[in-house]
């Protein structure tokens, strides 16, 4: 392979001096962090010791201004007299190190003070002999104090190959100058072995370099000293110092090259640089100021990295491409008057320039885009320039979402003021661009944060291989939209690519498309050969030239050609005869070229052979370049103890590969279509479908073996945010690949391969949970739906592979189940994720235990691994057999109806117009996390794109909050009578956009509350017939959409109103609408909303007969989709989806542009509004008062799927085959009427239900089976509460129209239930809590207003008592006196009597109690900090410390388990009791506390003793963890935590070393977040959760 020597950045010209003796700066920096010293040794100089060849354009000291953690140190090169070849030289080492002693202290002395070397830290580089002249200059400084602030600042030194304790050959040198006439030189004595100089600075610098940082590199190969004479000059015992903080490392070197390296791709520069930047981790933790090189700096570029998901360098691609450049190419392109006015021209017209070029494969445009970087960033900045190379090979860098995040990152770096607006916007919103989509990014971080910042020069982009990037029209449209303050040139590199370049020629004319040329590049091919011919024949001119000519005659431009021809030459030019035969036998064309290689690797013995073929099926299929470590654990266990893999593969593959940095890939693009595409003369060397089934089936084989659990049962403990999986990474090279890309493979694989369907069956029976839990243990979730969406691109594949092959597939199915289980898997792998994913990376090992009993009996996962022995849950009562796809439902609160919702960042918000305010629930964990409210009708709610902020319209007012705290950050005036239409947030969030029904669109500015009509339509006849129905900004607001009742809608350019004329608006006429068309007196169809795609070329309108209407705006074309049934629509960001809703209460998804209906959710409750989550993988709609969220599995769209570009589906991700309709699901919650009371009796054989349609039934506890329709009451009442006896003997139910009903129960003998009336009564008010006294003779009824008790033998009321206020509390049996009971509110005891209702209290006055508050540290691994507002506190007693409960007449009520409150009430601050529970011992009681602006509630434990005397004890440790109380399993408290873990606390007695909480097993998230859910526990340990009319009975085996 030719050799480049050319360095990937270069230098200015040195100056007339070469290499200059003195101290020299290198380069600068902004902003200052050290200095960087390097120092030369024996016969070196201070420029050509550091350059490879001594050639000073490759000079590496230059090189480090572009590391990262090195660009703010500046660097020096000293340069002294150390040529042995000269005579009259007696100087010494000390001379050296003074010179060098005194240069750094004169430095910027008189003339820049900021500028002298001391005042920052000092790393010192030194080779061979400049190693002692360091010390010995260190030694010199220590002894004076004058250089005592100087040696202070010293911080580290490296050392190359330094002779610490002197090199055998310094007498023999010395001699050998004594030979030729020159006289012996000093300091060549001095390094000899015995030279008492070495020894006594060794003695003196172990006592003075005990706080440096100390680094020793030591050659391992032999330097040539001569003609076959070579030596070790510097042997690793005199090459290290053996201090003990000393770190020393060998090089790949020799003495001569260990400070010298090829280019920043050299492994030995990779390791030096690591080094450099390990001395300077201190330095950067004591200068926390600075932006690139400090702590800070480096944690800011860490949070980066994690923000924008930029795992690796983004400079390996530039620097792989320049360093295979010859020095002076492509130097055509910088000539051509075309680019130099793109690249500087400055002028408003070119401000946002575009150039094109297009060139053939293989005619080396990505190295003419590498030239073309760095040109720009040694012209310019390199901060002027950002870039991105497109990879076929690679799926990432296809990705154009990781583009824009890879070009956001390269800004952020090198502008701080951008860096720091993306870590704010990531802290306020936890914004992550990793996982987002093109569309997204763009729109926030792009549009809404880079293209508002002045950069302060000019930009300059450059995309290479834009033809291979996924979906590129996305990409180029936006990029001609260009809306910036900072002038951005785009260059732009690809193979012809005619209906793209089209729409660049439109905008910026024909003049910004450049072709790459054969005669543009023939000076560059010539200059190439000509390089290569002088290395292969090193002599011979005329052979030279002849060469020459005939290669270059034969290119046509092919750099790949060329160098491959070459190649042949090299081993075939012995005789003239040879070197003829094989120029005229170089095959002309690519195609002809890889058939001649693919018969040299053909003509191999049968096992290089077989080796090839597997090394090239690896890297044409693998989806990334593979190590040399990964490749050759492939290749086992057929190929084992491989010598030097890297050598094998450029024997055996026939130039197919190259090795570069460790990395095996192919030599070019078309490389892998030749071999895996057949042509229409021959079949394909390897196949695609053939090569990935041999990657499907190793990754799989390696992943089906039984010892994974064992071994990932060990990673258990590590850190949830770390891969777990890196101890593994040494000893299994392949095991991460596997878990990755398995998937990937099996959807490129054939679909009738029997070998992969049995492996892939055998994977899915066995062994997929145990992926599932390396996948876990590597915290990358998103690999399961990823995985989930290859295997559904293979199953449809396989469908339409059975479509046109008829009965021939589908008599495989028949006897191979393979393709059924695996298309569950699909569905089964989406669904775990959304229920169980966060609780699964907690725990792993649950996949194995926990998560199967909790699936649908008929889901895959259930059937397969449900039963296990391993599994300690079981599951009855529950006739679901599919996944639900809804996650949650969420309520408002009682008789509020929610009106619209929206989802942002870390959050989802739903708006109550009519009480006007706005829900914010948390998007992943479901909480509510505040309330905002406006204070009067509100008609609009709108949010920013970051999730930051949202706005509400009100009647008088807007109002603007900030999301993460809940603060109203701005209340603007209306000063527009007229209503508001669109509402939305404008010019960086600093002003709101509003639209009125006069037809007026104008700003609000934010901060000064002034408001500017941009749009005014008052002038326009058109725009005053009547007021408009809908009024839709487009997504720049550069274009307003208007609709009016009966008329086309108007599409206006928001224009200033000042400028006349106004332009004409454009009208969109449906073709149904054309024939109505008449003068004065037009009639059209009537548009309801109006959408706009993200990119705002698109608009959508639904019409009044359900129509929607797809108007381009670019091409002035319309497409229809007609009997939609839609009453609302909204798009997804990336604009490829529509959801609709009709009038029955249903929802649609539909695939863009096709208007394809992919998804069907029947409901039979009216929707309200509907949105997409930012990543389109979930959807929210409100109805009635509830907010729902749901994830059907048809949205899993992961952005690392790679179609292969075989068909539209690139433009349309859904595609369905052929006969295949939408997925239809029914709402699992219409099908039964909704439980809204649940109770269990304590001998656990039954429980009792009540719903919403007033019936009470009775249920067997073993299998949820109805053993008893008890009773009814009316069939609109819903049942709000039930009371059971212990006994069984009586129930009484309250229902929502305040009525209760009391029966008597009895088992008769043949085991039915018989069912007795006792009475029944209203009681004018909803019941709060009823309660039987221990004698089960009497019944209290607690309203809101009132409490009455009633005899149940007598059917009559004993006694009623009514409140003057209202508050909350809670009654329960005396422990001690079943005569009485006690009334608790939160900071009051009351004690009754049960006949009359009597206060006893008031006789006793105050009772004290002791307070004992449980240490809040013991369980801080599961407080949940996210609480943004203050909770009051209790405040103690001041001379007692206790808290107090007052005995004084009560005076408020409330429902024990009422909501968070509504309306108004975020006023008061008044606690309220939530909950009352007592366990087996009734002596004590619990309950919760919990103030309206609380988001969780304060836990008491009261113990009542028999001496009267009560304590209180605060169980601050439950207050930050408990969701939802569950009740006592004897006398442990029962609940489910924040993280929907079932945990149980000894609250009654425990062991101090026993930790207060216990976590037992999670449950899925539908499961816990709905308001229609209701779980209880039996004192037992069954677990009952109600879900979708049902009630799911869970046993723990392992018992509580």
């Amino acid at each position: 392979m030719l050799q480049n020597f050319r360095t990937s950045f270069h230098v200015k010209p040195p100056p007339p001096e070469q290499d200059p003796l003195g101290l020299t700066l290198i380069h600068g920096a902004d902003n200052v962090e050290g200095d960087i010293i390097f120092v030369h040794g024996l016969g070196g100089s201070s420029r050509k010791t550091w350059s490879w060849n001594r050639d000073p354009n490759i000079f590496w000291p230059s090189w480090l201004h572009h590391e990262e953690g090195l660009s703010q140190y500046r660097v020096f090169s000293f340069g002294y007299n150390a040529n042995f070849r000269e005579s009259g030289t007696p100087l010494s080492i000390l001379d050296f190190s003074k010179s060098l002693l005194v240069r750094m202290k004169a430095y910027g002395k008189g003339r820049d003070d900021s500028a002298a070397i001391g005042l920052r830290p000092i790393v010192f580089v030194a080779h061979s002999m400049g190693g002692l002249v360091v010390k010995k200059a260190l030694l010199l400084g220590k002894n004076h104090d004058e250089y005592s602030g100087l040696m202070s600042k010293v911080h580290g030194i490296m050392f190359l190959s330094t002779p610490h304790r002197g090199s055998s050959h310094a007498a023999t040198l010395n001699s050998m100058l004594s030979v030729i006439g020159s006289s012996p030189k000093v300091y060549v004595a001095e390094l000899n072995p015995s030279s008492t100089s070495i020894e006594d600075i060794n003695e003196q610098f172990r006592g003075i370099c005990g706080s440096w940082q100390l680094v020793s590199l030591y050659e391992t190969q032999q330097t040539r000293l001569s003609p076959g004479l070579k030596r070790m000059i510097v042997d690793k015992s005199s090459g290290v110092l053996g201090y003990p903080k000393e770190i020393s490392a060998p090089l790949d070197a020799d003495h001569h090259t260990i400070c010298k390296y090829q280019s920043r791709l050299d492994s030995n520069y990779h390791l030096v640089i690591d080094l450099l930047r390990q001395l300077t981790e201190e330095i950067r933790s004591r200068h926390s100021n600075s932006i690139h090189v400090t702590a800070k700096a480096s944690t800011q570029v860490a949070l980066l990295r994690s923000v924008l998901g930029i795992k690796s360098d983004f400079r390996i691609a530039l620097d792989h491409h320049l360093a295979h450049a010859l020095p002076g190419s492509c130097q055509w392109l910088n000539r051509l008057v075309r680019f130099q006015e793109w690249l500087v021209a400055s002028d408003q017209a070119k401000a946002h320039d575009v150039l094109w070029l297009v060139g053939l494969p293989g005619t080396g445009k990505s190295t003419l885009a590498a030239k073309t970087i760095d040109h720009i960033q040694q012209a310019l900045h390199e901060r002027s320039c950002q870039y991105h190379f497109f990879s076929e090979s690679e799926p990432m860098k296809r990705d154009l979402a990781f583009c824009l995040r890879s070009i956001a990152f390269q800004l952020a770096i090198t502008h701080p003021p951008l860096a720091e607006k993306l870590i704010q916007l990531h802290q306020d919103t936890n914004f992550s661009a990793a996982e987002q989509r093109f569309g997204h990014i763009w729109d926030t971080i792009f549009e809404k944060v880079v293209f508002k910042i002045d950069f302060g020069h000019t930009l300059h982009w450059v995309f290479d291989g834009l033809d291979e990037a996924d979906q590129p029209h996305f990409l180029v449209r936006c990029l001609m939209q260009l809306k910036c303050r900072t002038p951005i040139k785009i260059l732009l590199i690809s193979r012809p690519q005619k209906d793209l370049t089209t729409m660049v020629t439109r905008k910026f004319g024909a003049e910004s498309l450049l072709n790459v040329s054969a005669e543009q590049t023939q000076d560059d091919i010539e200059h190439y050969i000509s390089t290569a011919t002088s290395e292969i024949f090193s002599t011979g001119q005329s052979i030279q030239q002849e060469v020459i000519e005939q290669i270059t005659k034969r290119a046509q431009g092919s750099f790949l050609w060329t160098r491959l021809a070459l190649e042949t030459l090299r081993d075939n030019w012995h005789t003239q005869a040879d070197l003829d035969m094989t120029l005229r036998n170089v095959p002309n064309g690519m195609h002809a070229t890889y058939e001649r290689m693919m018969e040299k690797v053909n003509g191999q013995p049968s096992r290089p052979r077989r080796m090839a073929l597997r090394i090239m099926t690896w890297v044409c299929c693998s989806f990334h370049p593979l190590a040399i470590s990964e490749l050759s654990a492939a290749l086992q266990p057929e190929f084992v103890d491989l010598l030097n893999l890297d050598e094998t593969v450029e024997q055996i593959c026939g130039q197919f590969l190259r090795v570069d940095n460790g990395k095996v890939s192919l030599i070019h693009a078309t490389a892998r279509q030749f071999l895996l595409f057949p042509s229409e003369s021959l079949p394909a060397p390897i196949g695609q479908e053939t090569g990935h089934d041999c990657l499907a089936i190793w990754c799989l084989q390696h992943l089906s073996q039984g010892h994974w659990r064992r071994k990932f049962s060990l990673l258990q403990q590590g850190h949830i945010s770390t891969d777990r999986l890196k101890p593994f990474d040494h000893e299994f090279p392949l095991l991460k690949y596997s878990i990755k890309y398995w998937a990937y493979h099996v959807s490129h694989a054939s679909t009738d391969n029997p070998s992969l369907l049995s492996v892939l069956q055998s994977f899915c029976d066995k062994y997929i949970l145990h992926w599932l839990q390396a996948v876990a243990l590597s915290y990358k979730l998103e690999l399961v739906p990823t995985a989930a969406r290859y295997l559904g691109a293979w199953m449809r594949r396989r469908r339409q592979q059975a479509d046109l092959e008829g009965s021939y597939v589908t008599s495989k199915e028949t006897s191979f189940s393979a393709p059924l289980s695996v298309m569950e898997w699909t569905t089964d792998l989406i669904h775990i994720v959304g229920k169980f994913g966060s609780n699964l990376v907690k725990c792993p090992s649950s996949i194995h235990k926990n998560i199967p009993p909790l699936c649908p009996g008929q889901s895959i996962i259930s059937r397969t691994y449900g039963q296990t022995v391993s599994s300690f849950l079981t599951v009855k009562g529950l006739s679901a057999t599919e996944w639900d796809d809804r996650l949650a439902r969420l309520a408002l609160g009682e008789d509020e109806i929610a009106s619209a919702v929206r989802c942002v960042g870390n959050y989802f918000l739903a708006l109550n117009s009519y009480t006007g305010f706005v829900v914010v629930w948390h998007k992943e964990s479901f909480e509510e996390i505040r309330r905002l409210h406006h204070g009067e009708w509100v008609t609009l709610l709108a949010t920013d794109n970051t999730g930051r902020l949202a706005a509400t319209a009100g009647r008088s007012t807007f109002c603007v909050w900030e999301l993460s705290t809940g603060k109203l950050l701005y209340r603007l005036p209306q000063t527009n009578p007229s209503r508001v239409m669109s509402l939305d947030f404008a010019q960086s969030d600093t002003k709101l956009l509003v639209g009125y029904d006069d037809s007026t669109l104008a700003l609000h500015d934010l901060e000064t509350a002034d408001e500017e009509t941009i749009f005014n339509g008052a002038d326009n006849q058109a725009l005053q017939r009547s007021c408009p129905r809908f009024m839709a900004p487009s997504p720049d607001q550069a274009k307003l959409a208007i609709a009016f009742p009966g008329q086309p809608v108007t599409l206006w350019e928001v224009v200033e109103t000042r400028l006349k004329p106004r332009p004409k608006p454009r009208l969109c006429i449906r073709k149904s609408d054309k024939d109505l068309w008449v003068d004065g007196d037009e009639v059209f169809n009537s548009a309801e909303r109006i959408r706009w795609s993200p990119d705002g070329f698109t608009m959508y309108i639904l019409y009044q007969d359900t129509t929607i209407l797809a108007w381009d705006l670019a091409e002035d074309d319309q497409s229809e989709r007609g009997d939609t049934g839609a009453r609302e629509m909204v798009l997804n960001n990336d604009g490829t989806l529509l959801l609709t809703s009709d009038n029955n209460g249903a929802m649609h998804i539909w695939s863009l542009p096709r208007f394809q209906l992919i998804y069907e959710l029947r409901s039979d409750e009216f929707v309200r509004d509907l949105c997409f989550s930012p990543d389109s993988q979930r959807i929210y709609d409100v109805r009635g008062s509830g907010c729902n969220v749901w994830a059907p599995d048809i949205l899993v769209m992961p952005n690392a799927i790679d179609l292969k570009k075989t068909s539209s589906s690139d433009k349309e991700p859904f595609i369905r085959s052929a006969g295949s309709g939408p997925v239809v699901v029914q709402d699992q919650q219409t099908q039964h009427a909704h439980i809204t009371a649940l109770v269990c009796d304590d001998h656990e054989e039954f429980f009792c239900v009540g719903r919403d349609d007033g019936a009470v039934n009775i249920h067997d506890m073993k299998d949820g089976a109805v053993v008893r329709k008890a009773y009814k009451h009316g069939a609109t009442s819903e049942i709000v509460l039930i009371e059971w006896l212990h006994s069984r003997r009586f129930i009484a139910s309250a229902d929502d129209s305040s009525k209760v009903i009391v029966k008597r129960l009895k088992i008769k003998d043949d085991g039915k239930w018989a069912v007795f009336p006792v009475f029944d009564l209203r009681v004018g008010d909803v019941v709060t809590q009823m309660l039987f006294n221990r004698d089960e003779t009497l019944l209290l009824i607690s309203t809101e207003s009132s409490v009455r008790v009633w005899d149940i033998k007598a059917k009559g009321e004993v006694c009623r008592k009514r409140w003057e206020s209202k508050a909350s509390h809670g009654w329960l049996n005396h422990p001690n006196n079943p005569a009485r009971l006690i009334w608790l509110g939160a900071e009051q005891l009351r004690v009754h009597t049960w006949t009359s209702l009597a206060d006893e209290g008031e006789q006793d006055g105050v009772m004290t109690v002791t307070e004992e508050e449980e240490n809040k540290e013991e369980n801080d691994d599961y407080d949940d900090d996210s609480t943004a507002e203050e909770e009051e506190e209790e405040e103690p007693d001041e001379k007692s410390g206790h808290s107090k409960l007052t005995i004084s007449k009560p005076h408020t009520t409330s429902r024990p388990s009422s909501p968070l409150p509504t309306g108004n009430s975020h006023g008061t601050h008044e606690a309220n009791i939530e909950r009352v529970m007592q366990p087996n011992n009734h002596q004590y009681i619990l309950y919760q506390t919990k103030s309206p602006r609380a988001h969780h509630g304060n836990f008491h434990l009261l113990h009542v003793e028999d001496t009267g005397n009560i304590t209180r004890k605060s169980l601050t440790f439950l207050d930050n963890q408990v969701r939802h109380l569950l009740g006592f399993i004897r006398d442990k408290l029962a609940f489910i935590d924040r993280e929907n873990w079932v945990c149980t606390a000894a609250v009654v007695s425990r062991d101090r070393n026993q930790q207060p909480v216990q976590r037992h097993f999670f449950l899925p998230k539908d499961w816990v977040h709905s308001s229609l859910t209701f779980q209880i526990v039996s004192r037992e340990g069954v677990l009952l959760v109600a879900r979708n009319g049902e009630v799911a009975i869970v046993r723990y085996l392992k018992g509580f």
